[in-house]
């Protein structure tokens, strides 16, 4: 990018933009405190001037290293000042809310993804999270509580989604033209930039809309910048009607998935962005085995629930929300999306997502396999008879439906994917996607949170039972079912790598 300002060193241009930022952080405190702003006001003010501030950082600053120092510096003070409860100016809320450390955090990927692959991209995803954030709360927060809805946990209205979208339309379809200029003579047709500017409104807004305590800083941000990505790349490859086909077909197969319960509200959603990205970053080889995976464990879930119903003692049941979307596929995303930024070029890091997830797919597997045993289950450690439902409980019956679940994930990859023409292959991302697995029933064995309901007196995973408050019983009360899955498919990813660089 052009340089419209320099210094005599880069360590000069970094004081600068520390001091720029820490200025409007004092600002914020000074309106706060001086004309008795509200912490809302002072909060977003904050978040649009550093969110401009930051876009001057390609033009200012010559290499990307000094940007990610400035990122990691400010997620560090973000925190302490959070903690600490500091500089009410940009912290302070009626609600719960870590925005103000996703900011830099979202900041700092974008610099690292996107500075020499494409800083229009860069550009465009932070002033939509500067400027389209903003007026959506603004809003959003002249609707009453009552007409908002919740997808996930953060309060929603259609105002504030339309004029977020609206905003993030505007904002793609006028500044990446004017930032890609200074990158090629070439520029976009009118009609794909139209085109670059729905589908990019659509995914952010999609993602804002299911936030939790200000996660939307990090992730619409990033949705912004990978659809824009996936879809100038698709355009490139001649391939954009399949990614609007495949988008199309999510929608469509998503919401019957939410009609039928399959998935509630934020979970369709969760899915829908998760599927999207998976075919924009790693095509059709990277989408089956999510078809397969969601289709079948969500077949075998409703199977299940009808004959176990009385006997569930997970926290949730099969009617799947975003958070268990991505609990048993977000690792998979990540590997996928790594391997999209290298250039598809090592095939070990599709295979790791192969494996993570067959081993989703033999956890769901053994769980529903394992609730028609007619014998119960055994603690995978101590061999002492448990309830069924129980984590950490295996049967003979669910064992076998686990192999068999990563056993036809790690079969699938071979009919999408023309380099795994290796059988041992496959058998190593079956082993690691079952041993997975393993490794989540122990940890629920083990370190997952319990609690005992005063009531029925059942040992279950749930906070609430028999609609009363549960007691901990034991285990990490932060370990639930959802991060012993994300445990499972990480070390299904990482046994994998290693069987295969010591077979290799």
């Amino acid at each position: 990018m052009p340089k419209i300002l320099t210094f005599s060193s880069e360590w000069l241009a970094f004081l600068v933009f520390f001091l720029f930022i820490s200025f409007f952080i004092g600002l914020s405190e000074l309106l706060r405190k001086a004309l008795n702003w509200g912490p809302e006001v002072t909060r977003k003010l904050v978040h649009v001037m550093v969110g401009v501030l930051v876009c001057f950082a390609p033009f200012i600053l010559e290499h990307s290293y000094w940007a990610l120092i400035l990122a990691v510096v400010f997620t560090l003070v973000n925190y302490l000042a959070l903690k600490s409860k500091s500089f009410e100016g940009m912290h302070a809320t009626e609600r719960i809310s870590y925005g103000t450390i996703y900011f830099p955090i979202a900041f700092g990927l974008l610099v690292w993804i996107y500075w020499d692959r494409n800083p229009a991209i860069f550009l465009t995803a932070m002033l939509i999270l500067a400027f389209a954030d903003t007026i959506a709360t603004l809003v959003g927060e002249r609707v009453p509580d009552e007409r908002k809805f919740r997808l996930w946990e953060d309060l929603k209205s259609v105002q504030g989604s339309t004029a977020f979208f609206i905003t993030a339309f505007i904002i793609t379809i006028f500044f990446y033209p004017y930032f890609w200029h200074f990158i090629s003579d070439s520029i976009p047709s009118l009609s794909i930039i139209l085109l670059l500017g729905v589908l990019t409104a659509l995914m952010a807004t999609l993602t804002e809309a299911v936030s939790r305590q200000g996660s939307d800083n990090l992730t619409l941000t990033m949705a912004a910048a990978f659809t824009m990505d996936i879809t100038l790349r698709a355009l490139d490859q001649g391939t954009l009607p399949y990614l609007l086909f495949w988008m199309l077909g999510f929608a469509l197969a998503f919401w019957i998935s939410y009609k039928l319960r399959a998935l509630n509200p934020s979970g369709a959603i969760g899915a829908f962005i998760l599927g999207t990205f998976l075919y924009g970053l790693g095509a059709w080889a990277a989408v089956l085995p999510l078809i397969l995976f969601f289709v079948l464990s969500s077949i075998l879930s409703k199977f299940a629930d009808r004959k176990q119903a009385d006997a569930q003692m997970a926290a949730k049941g099969s009617n799947r929300d975003i958070i268990q979307v991505y609990a048993n596929a977000g690792i998979g995303l990540i590997l996928i999306l790594i391997w999209y930024l290298t250039g598809h070029q090592y095939d070990v890091i599709f295979f790791a997502f192969l494996a993570s997830i067959a081993a989703a797919n033999a956890d769901t597997w053994e769980t529903e396999f394992g609730s028609f045993s007619p014998w119960l289950p055994r603690h995978i450690l101590s061999w002492e008879s448990v309830p069924k439902g129980f984590s950490g409980g295996i049967t003979a019956l669910g064992t076998f439906g686990g192999i068999l679940g990563a056993g036809l994930i790690a079969v699938s990859g071979m009919l999408v994917f023309p380099q795994l023409q290796s059988w041992l292959t496959v058998v190593l991302i079956a082993v690691a996607g079952f041993l997975g697995s393993i490794v989540d029933s122990i940890l629920g064995a083990t370190l997952q949170g319990k609690y005992l309901c005063q009531v029925c007196g059942k040992q279950t995973e749930k906070r609430i039972h028999c609609r009363q408050d549960t007691s901990h019983l034991g285990g990490w009360t932060k370990l639930d079912n959802d991060w012993v899955n994300v445990s499972c498919t990480v070390s299904a990813a990482l046994i994998f790598v290693l069987l295969y660089i010591l077979i290799s």
